[in-house]
Order: C-alpha cells, then structure tokens, then sequence
C-alpha cells in the first residue's frame, strides 16, 4: 500500500475514532445527571426521616402534656369540691393554696399544650411539603433514569459498530501494534493523531524539527513520528515553505560554515 493511501486511512481512522471516543464520553457522563438528581432525591429523603423523627418525638410530648394537664385539671376540681366540707380556717387556707398551685400549673400546661400543639402542626405541614417534594423528585429521577437508558442503550449500539468499524482498519501496513498505538496517540492528542509538517514545524505541538527528520519524513517512505508529541507525521506542501526552508539552511550554513554536516547535496534538492 502506497504511503499516501495508509495517511489517507489514517485520516479516516482519525475521524472515525474521534466520534467513538466522544461517544464514550457520553456513555460515562450521561448517568452522571441522574446521579446529581439521585443524590438531591436522598438529601430530601433523609431530611423527611429527620423531620418525622422529631415529629413523632412532638407528639410524644403532646401526648404527656394533655394528660398531665388533664390530672391538673382534675386536681383543682378535686379540691374546689373539698370546700364544701372544710369546717376550719386552717383547712381553708390549706385548701385555697392547694386550689391556687393547681390553677397555676394547669395554666402552665394549657401554655406548654398550646405551643406543643402548634409545633406538631407545623411539623405536619412541613412532612406534607416534603412528601410532596419526594413524589415530584423521585419521578423526576424515574422519568431521566428512563431517558437515560433509552439514551445509552442507543449510544451503545452506535460504539458497537463504531469500534467494529475502527477494527477493519486493521491490515495491510496498519498492523495491530499501530492500530493501539494511534488510538491512545489520537484519545491523549484531543482528536489530532495524523498532523502535516508545514515547513520544519510540526502541526501538532508547533515545534521545529530537524532538517535531516523532516527529510525523511517527506520521503514518505515508513510512518514516522514528532518526537515531541508523539503524533503521526506527514509533509504537506503549503505558499511559503520552500522559501522557510531555504532560509532555515541558509541560516544554518552561515551558523556552522556549510550544509555538510546537515544535509548532502541530493537531499538537498529533495528537500526544495
């Protein structure tokens, strides 16, 4: 196979291994929007438990208020109707403070019960609120794990055939060993496996190279790689470069006094 068909392969490779990797992308980013859903479902959860935790505990204390409020009440009515039968001064002085303790601490109690009872009351409209929050959350959370699923189950079967499509690559000057090496070059590279030289400067990292590497490289004779950045290299021709070029070995046979210990005279005429 001719040089210029496996870059042209490579180029086509390049395109096709760019779409399965953002596919691959998608596939492990898509359920990290339910997660985020998933995860607000749980917060309002355990607050809901917390919540009616101390609900209960509210109402537990209700619960106690009303009875002792109950005994106290009884007890005044109690000693207001020992009055009837008191004959004594003493006894009814006794009895007065007994009735007056009374009536304070079941005014106390009504206080403690009003105030009890306004909690647990703002504690069940609290729990409707999020009950209320929990149902439209968690079908929410249904509702995007069904999406999602759809999605990816749509996204796989594209990886699928994307993946046996990168492997038909593989043959002829493409071995295996190439194959995996260009994949990681092209999924570490940000899609750019395959980059042109444009003069002495690599595409890829915009690096100069050297005369003798790039020769070789426009020979176009094995796939070589930028030893700066790893990609795959190949010359393009583009307005100006020559000229770059003649300038760059100008410049390097002032510096070292001749072009024989760069280049010899046919490579020369191969580079221009």
């Amino acid at each position: 196979m001719e040089e210029a068909e496996v870059f042209a392969k490579l180029s086509q490779l390049q395109e096709d291994l760019t779409l399965r990797f953002a596919l691959e992308d998608e596939i492990v980013k898509l359920p990290r929007d339910l997660k985020v859903k998933q995860e607000l479902l749980d917060k309002i959860n355990l607050e809901y438990i917390d919540e009616h935790a101390r609900s209960e505990t509210a109402k537990d204390d209700l619960r106690s208020l009303r009875i002792q409020y109950d005994d106290a009440v009884h007890a005044r009515e109690n000693s207001e109707k020992q009055m009837e039968l008191i004959s004594t001064q003493r006894e009814f002085e006794a009895l007065e403070k007994e009735i007056k303790d009374a009536s304070a601490k079941e005014q106390s109690l009504l206080k403690q019960l009003h105030v009890k009872e306004k909690q647990v009351h703002e504690f069940s409209d609290r729990l409707t609120e999020k009950e209320q929050l929990m149902m439209l959350q968690k079908q929410e959370v249904d509702n995007e794990a069904s999406k999602i699923e759809a999605l990816l189950s749509d996204k796989r079967n594209q990886l699928s055939k994307l993946e046996t499509k990168c492997e038909q690559y593989i043959s002829g000057d493409i071995t295996e060993d190439l194959y995996n090496k260009f994949c990681n070059i092209v999924k570490n590279k940000k899609g750019k496996g395959i980059v042109p030289i444009h003069g002495l400067v690599c595409q890829g990292c915009h690096i100069v190279l050297p005369i003798q590497f790039v020769n070789v490289v426009r020979s176009a004779k094995e796939i070589e790689f930028c030893p700066y950045c790893s990609r795959i290299l190949y010359y393009e021709e583009v307005e100006g470069a020559d000229e770059q070029f003649r300038k760059r070995i100008e410049d390097i046979e002032i510096e070292e006094g001749g072009l024989a210990d760069f280049v010899d005279s046919s490579e020369f005429d191969d580079l221009l």
